[in-house]
């Protein structure tokens, strides 16, 4: 090819991973005739290189297909020359969390999805709530990280039902080896002391006071840590040693990881926002007495990733301090654990929208919240 008619070449980008030639061809002569088309595997990834006779041509193509929703995937097209260098995806897991899937699929669904990446599938679940209807996201397994890079680019952001899935890697899958039990603590102890303690022993991700129903402390905690060098450096290191007056025990977190636990296929855990046996709340008064919500029709947002020792009124006191006027607020557990996410009511869906501007990304104890609205 020469370099004239190089300059009248268009870069196609995030195209689904099996695209051929041919297809890519296919789609760009509907609109303007093309002159050559070719596509190439960089990883995981497909590029697609078109190559037309003008730059008329080459602007006619940019306007019709650049955010172009094709096959399930939205296309990014640039001038050749000007296209955004990519980060490759980093993946160290073959556990993978599917976000805002139709609450239509099952695990079955879920599994044949990600089938059709030609990787192969080791197990698929969706988490369902007390009533065995959908939460609207799930795992999956694959056999190696490979599969599981080519997951992630493949259906990361993939369309079905007028939903666009978040596939990306399985943080919780990260935990094993790294996080660590701490037994025996002060009642009074805090998550920012028992990072500070430590972090003597490497880098700490996060730490956790482990509550009760009433919001209070049950006398333990969670460490992570960032590698199981480091995790098994601070079991050395403090377990069996005086921490603020008590002698702690630290020893590995056989619950870390176990994404099972975390009720999959119908457990009773998560969001229960009609109450009843299996209510998975702390405390859940809001701004109610005894526990009751209003009997008023309500839009709840899911209010996520926040710190495990969150109680109900803190996480009131961060939306009021946002300028929100919540009609209730809730955290979630499963049994006496903590889940890490929580629910905000509000009267009108422009509240919960500006809600959810206001939430996502917001950082708070060196967490980023992110939230949505809670079908």
């Amino acid at each position: 090819m020469s370099a004239e008619n190089k300059k009248f070449q268009v870069v196609v980008k995030n195209l689904p991973y099996h695209t051929s030639w041919q297809k890519l061809k296919d789609l760009f002569n509907q609109t303007c005739p093309v002159e050559h088309a070719d596509v190439v595997k960089k990883g995981n990834s497909t590029i697609g290189y078109v190559t037309f006779s003008s730059e008329d041509k080459v602007n006619e193509a940019l306007l019709t297909y650049d955010n172009f929703t094709w096959e399930g995937k939205e296309i990014k097209v640039y001038k050749a020359g000007e296209e955004e260098e990519e980060e490759p995806v980093q993946v160290n897991s073959t556990s993978l969390y599917v976000g805002n899937l139709p609450y239509t699929y099952g695990w079955q669904e879920l599994k044949d999805l990600f089938r059709s990446t030609k990787g192969e599938v080791v197990r698929a679940d969706v988490f369902k709530d007390f009533q065995g209807r959908s939460k609207g996201y799930g795992i999956v397994q694959m056999k190696s990280v490979e599969d599981a890079i080519r997951a992630i680019e493949d259906l990361d952001g993939f369309e079905i039902e007028g939903r666009k899935l978040e596939v990306r890697e399985d943080r919780n899958s990260s935990k094993e080896g790294c996080q660590l039990h701490v037994g025996n603590l002060l009642f009074e102890e805090r998550w920012q002391s028992l990072k500070e303690h430590f972090s003597k022993a490497g880098n700490v991700v996060h730490a956790d006071i482990v509550l009760d129903n009433s919001g209070r402390s049950k006398g333990f905690g969670t460490v992570l840590m960032s590698t199981p060098e480091e995790a098994t450096k601070a079991i050395e290191m403090f377990n069996n040693t005086d921490f603020n007056g008590r002698v702690i025990q630290v020893k590995l977190d056989k619950f870390a990881g176990d994404t099972r636990s975390n009720n999959y296929r119908g457990g009773r855990g998560g969001f229960n926002s009609r109450g009843g046996r299996g209510k998975p709340y702390r405390g859940g008064r809001g701004s109610y007495n005894n526990g009751n919500r209003s009997p008023q029709k309500t839009i709840d947002v899911q209010v996520g990733n926040i710190p495990f020792s969150t109680r109900w009124k803190e996480l009131k006191d961060l939306v009021e301090k946002l300028g929100l006027n919540p009609t209730f607020t809730d955290v979630a557990i499963e049994g006496s654990r903590p889940l890490g996410f929580g629910i905000v009511s509000f009267k009108t869906e422009e509240e919960a929208e500006e809600a959810i501007k206001k939430l996502n990304d917001y950082e708070y104890q060196e967490r980023k919240l992110f939230a949505r609205i809670n079908n």
